[in-house]
């Protein structure tokens, strides 16, 4: 009888202190900053699918659908005590990291992860390749490209540069770089930059391309003066960009997930920040005839889509 009472007392312990919030949560819990957003939401897609494989409980919460968002997160933190974060997006890392800075956080989709507050609890999979890759398959593409150009916002972006700078050396381009403060520095930048470079290569920056004008004088002026414009997201090919390459968004998902299941089990170092394990390369086969620009016919077997005039090859 005393074993019978004992074991129903660890029982009601066991009950009273999950109740209570002590026990130990399984769960991930996945923001997203904006589900709506068809990338945000096929990477989540993704990531819930190798957490389900493996057994895995989840919790979610989209930024974009709650009135209150951030004294929401704060509170669903609180209440289900993830394992750790995975965080969609730059504003649901920054939230996170605010409201649980004990926890391990994972990131993707965040753009210059470099300029993130980061800590060794920190954990990623980076928005872009890396700048040795991209830099390679640029290469690869047009052996002819010896001097490429591009804009940066000293705020935003200067720790890249400075690691593609270093990339390009090692492969024998230069880099001529532009810091642009204001949208407004970009009509002039562009006569002063065109001239002297082989190519143009727009990268993620969110003062460069603070408007759609910028970036259609980006593409206007580089038309005019018959300069290709290499681009990080095949969304510019449509404006005129002879390549993009940019990550697999479904492999993005499916990397962070398995890095968030290294994390938990405590098999990754601290602080990782991983590239792209997949990449998407669109080749613009009608921008490239227009500037009868050469490229290597070899490198057609790297690409993944090519466009032609009729947007329909």
């Amino acid at each position: 009888m005393k074993m019978i009472s004992f074991c129903k007392f660890l029982i009601l312990l066991t009950l009273f202190l999950a109740n209570a919030g002590f026990a130990q949560s399984n769960k991930i819990l996945i923001v997203n900053s904006d589900n709506a957003v068809y990338r945000y939401e096929k990477i989540a897609s993704e990531f819930k699918k190798v957490l389900q494989q493996n057994g895995y409980q989840w919790a979610e919460f989209n930024l974009d659908t709650h009135a209150d968002a951030e004294a929401e997160l704060k509170q669903l933190i609180q209440q289900e005590n993830p394992v750790l974060i995975y965080c969609i997006g730059t504003k649901a890392y920054s939230l996170a990291r605010n409201y649980a800075p004990n926890k391990k956080l994972v990131f993707s989709a965040a753009i210059n992860w470099r300029r993130l507050n980061i800590s060794e609890k920190t954990y990623g999979v980076a928005n872009e390749l890396s700048s040795a890759q991209e830099i390679s398959l640029l290469r690869y593409f047009f052996p002819a490209v010896k001097t490429i150009g591009l804009f940066y916002s000293d705020k935003f972006s200067r720790e890249y540069i400075e690691a593609i700078k270093k990339d390009a050396l090692a492969l024998g381009i230069n880099i001529i770089n532009r810091p642009i403060n204001d949208a407004q520095e970009i009509n002039d930048a562009l006569n002063e930059l065109l001239p002297k470079i082989d190519m143009f290569w727009i990268i993620p920056d969110p003062v460069v391309l603070s408007s759609k004008e910028a970036v259609q004088q980006i593409f206007q002026s580089a038309k005019q003066q018959k300069k290709p414009v290499y681009a990080y997201s095949d969304v510019f090919i449509e404006q005129g960009a002879v390549l993009a390459i940019s990550a697999d968004i479904a492999t993005l998902g499916r990397q962070s997930a398995n890095l968030a299941l290294m994390m938990d089990k405590d098999k990754v170092s601290a602080g990782t920040v991983q590239s792209p394990a997949g990449s998407t390369v669109t080749l613009n086969k009608c921008a490239i005839d227009a500037l009868q620009l050469n490229f290597n016919q070899d490198a057609l077997d790297s690409v993944n889509k090519i466009v032609g005039c009729d947007k329909h090859d």
